[in-house]
């Protein structure tokens, strides 16, 4: 398993592993609920709706191990990052969990209300997301948490 996964074998957590769906999936709902309201169609509305849901669940994972992994970040500067993304993150996991369960509840009640309501759900669930996912980006990019120094040190020589 080493050589077919070696950079998750040495990985210091597996939040990266789940991060970037939730990401991916909730930014895709949103450009195709904006498609929805163009086209007026409810099975591209209905498209959205799934991936908002696929999005939330993909979330769950990547709270819990950003949870576990948050526990590694030091103090200081990247503590104060890793603050304002758990903040920012969760945030954005509980309006996506509300959205979800709103959607759940409408049934196949579909109307242009309905649309508008999850598109501007959607909009501020892309604004928290894109936010938060920068302060992920400004602990590893920045701060270097979760890189291995010591073999990215010996790699640059």
């Amino acid at each position: 398993m080493e050589s077919i996964l070696p950079g998750l074998r040495n990985a210091p957590n597996l939040h990266p592993l789940f991060v970037h769906f939730p990401i991916v999936l909730w930014l895709t709902a949103l450009l195709v609920e904006i498609v929805a309201m163009w086209n007026r169609k409810d099975s591209t509305h209905r498209a959205a709706v799934w991936l908002l849901w696929l999005g939330t669940v993909a979330g769950t994972f990547a709270v819990f191990t950003g949870l576990h992994a948050g526990h590694a970040v030091p103090s200081g500067p990247a503590g104060s990052a890793l603050e304002i993304h758990e903040e920012l993150m969760l945030t954005g996991y509980f309006i996506a969990v509300g959205l979800s369960a709103f959607v759940l509840f409408m049934g196949q009640q579909v109307t242009h209300g309905l649309k508008v309501v999850v598109l501007v759900g959607l909009l501020i669930l892309a604004a928290v997301t894109t936010i938060g996912a920068d302060r992920g980006a400004e602990m590893v990019y920045r701060y270097g948490i979760g890189v291995n120094w010591t073999t990215a040190v010996q790699l640059k020589k």
